[in-house]
């Protein structure tokens, strides 16, 4: 029997979306009896955090939702030790693929939309600040159109550059959640059409063979989209 050496799969932000996703990713095989990942949960030091990870840890899905599966799947995670939560940002080092789920809000002040991007921006400064130069960062957060190039592919190579990094070696894809809370909570991930973008060829690349490790692509294809601006309107 072949041996798969795991990859190390972080998943920043352990929301509805992000917590799902850590779950989904745990799960997917390589073969009937093989696991493709070892995957991290991250969420801050806050004590909404902290909870959430405490709760993962012990077994429980920290969201009240109707899908056995969830629980099941997350035990079955704990069981077989490739997957677990941590506040602890220096998991990044060890990643080779980093799935940003991180919560982005556009709430209304006297009627009007307001951006606010500060909690984003920081949380992929943690990411630049640690990752290797071959570490895949795919976007799922619901962002504005134009937020890979404009935002966060710029705080990447920034961070690279105070590294010492080469900054044209980043590889970033935006392929957006599709999760839905309900009864089939957790089959909205794994069975469930996807479309992926790249900055580049490489990254895109990258994204696909990851999804299709996650994802039921016999019955659920994904699609390729030209660009990441191309997804981001996309799930608008």
């Amino acid at each position: 029997m072949k041996k798969y050496i795991k990859q190390k799969v972080c998943i920043q932000g352990l929301g509805f979306v992000g917590s799902a996703m850590a779950i989904a990713v745990s799960n997917a095989k390589c073969d009937k009896k093989q696991y493709c990942f070892d995957v991290v949960g991250i969420d801050q030091k806050s004590s909404i955090g902290i909870k959430r990870i405490n709760a993962l840890n012990a077994g429980i899905f920290p969201f009240s939702n109707t899908d056995p599966k969830l629980d099941r799947y997350l035990k079955k995670a704990l069981k077989n030790k490739n997957f677990r939560a941590s506040s602890d940002n220096s998991e990044y080092k060890k990643a080779e693929i980093i799935v940003v789920d991180i919560h982005l809000d556009i709430p209304f002040q006297n009627n009007e939309p307001k951006l606010e991007l500060d909690g984003f921006k920081k949380a992929i400064k943690s990411i630049g600040n640690n990752i290797k130069e071959d570490c895949l960062v795919i976007i799922e957060t619901t962002v504005p159109p134009g937020t890979c190039s404009k935002v966060v592919l710029p705080i990447l190579r920034e961070c690279f550059k105070k590294r010492g990094l080469d900054g044209e070696k980043i590889k970033l894809a935006h392929s957006y959640e599709r999760v839905m809370p309900g009864e089939k909570y957790y089959d909205s991930i794994i069975n469930f059409w996807r479309v992926y973008s790249g900055i580049n060829e490489e990254s895109a690349l990258a994204c696909e063979k990851f999804l299709s490790k996650v994802i039921n692509t016999k019955k659920y294809p994904l699609t390729k989209l030209s660009s990441p601006l191309a997804s981001e309107t996309s799930k608008l």
